[in-house]
């Protein structure tokens, strides 16, 4: 190529002109367009925000078993189940034996387990069970909850009761309902390690080859459902794939909490709004282009810190939340099918 004529340059300049002015006048403008644009988010939300919910939610799974499980996986024996310690070690050791109790068939690497690597950590791995559907021949539903937390700082343990042990225990119960009851779909349950270090545990699952996303239809991710912040539990994924957003109103209609469909809209549709796509593990499916949503509450002031005990959780809005996952599965279980 030759270089530019002056008849090039005159061509050229004014658009060249125009980009530098819009970018000299973006910067001081930022701020401003993103106070508005956080604004309009909030007002959105606040609009498709439900008054209240369902006068009645069903009653299929176990809450007494639930906070057992909670109360276990929350204990100060398992201090925080940091990957590879002996607290993560046992709760790992107590979902494979619940696997086993409720007959998943093993869709590790090495039976339950998927290893993996995590830096510092010499025993990280994720649980993995399957339920056969009734029609094998389509491709799994996958439904995630990840049982890692902080561990112990110091003299201090970061129990982690909300997080994630709530969505592990509630997991575990809806396993147990889909051994009793069998879905369509073949359905993978998988109880991460390590998604507080970068989601590491549910990327090794694509990085590893263990999981083909070809093979995988749909992603249900649940982190945090057991503390009540006003009645809300969030639906995230809506914005990526609209046609959620009908099956997250169907279930709306037998859901006692207030399902809110945010927080994952790209900060120049938001501004400041936290959007929450890769937050949790779902957003290791979401890069390989597997649809999900995510069932969680908002952060708390009892988040990442020590007071995350499992006293803590409002039973009764655990149980709405666990049963909004469940109905949520069986409908997109219904769904996928059809199409």
């Amino acid at each position: 190529m030759g270089l530019m004529t002056k008849q090039h340059v005159k061509r050229f300049w004014p658009l060249g002109l125009l980009i530098l002015i819009l970018i000299l006048a973006w910067w001081p403008g930022k701020p401003i367009y993103l106070h508005v644009a956080t604004q309009i988010e909030a007002e959105r939300i606040a609009a498709i925000t439900p008054d209240q919910g369902a006068a009645q939610t069903p009653e299929r799974l176990s809450i007494d078993r639930m906070m057992t499980d909670l109360h276990w996986l929350a204990h100060e024996d398992r201090a925080g189940r940091f990957p590879g310690t002996e607290g993560g070690l046992a709760a790992r050791q107590y979902i494979v034996d619940r696997f086993a109790e409720l007959g998943l068939i093993p869709a590790g690497s090495d039976g339950y387990l998927h290893a993996f690597d995590h830096p510092g950590v010499e025993d990280a791995a994720n649980v993995l069970g399957t339920i056969i559907g009734s029609n094998p021949e389509l491709p799994k539903i996958v439904i995630t909850a990840h049982y890692d937390h902080l561990g112990v700082r110091g003299d201090r343990i970061f129990y982690g009761s909300d997080d994630n042990a709530s969505g592990t225990a509630a997991l575990l119960e809806i396993a147990r309902y889909f051994s009793e009851n069998q879905p369509t779909h073949t359905l993978l349950f998988a109880a991460v390690d390590s998604e507080e270090h970068g989601l590491l545990g549910a990327r090794a699952l694509f990085r590893t080859g263990h999981l083909n996303p070809d093979d995988i239809a749909f992603n249900v991710n649940m982190d945090m459902l057991s503390r009540d912040t006003d009645a809300l539990l969030f639906a995230v994924g809506t914005y990526h794939h609209p046609w959620l957003r009908g099956l997250v109103q169907r279930v709306q209609r037998e859901s006692g909490a207030r399902i809110v469909m945010a927080h994952d809209r790209p900060w120049w549709r938001a501004g400041r709004t936290d959007d929450w796509t890769l937050s949790s593990d779902h957003g290791a499916f979401h890069e390989v282009g597997i649809p999900f949503i995510y069932f969680g509450v908002a952060d708390h002031p009892d988040y990442h810190s020590p007071r995350d005990t499992s006293d803590r959780a409002d039973v009764d809005f655990f149980r709405i939340t666990a049963e909004t996952s469940l109905s949520f599965i069986k409908l997109i279980d219904q769904v996928l099918a059809e199409k």
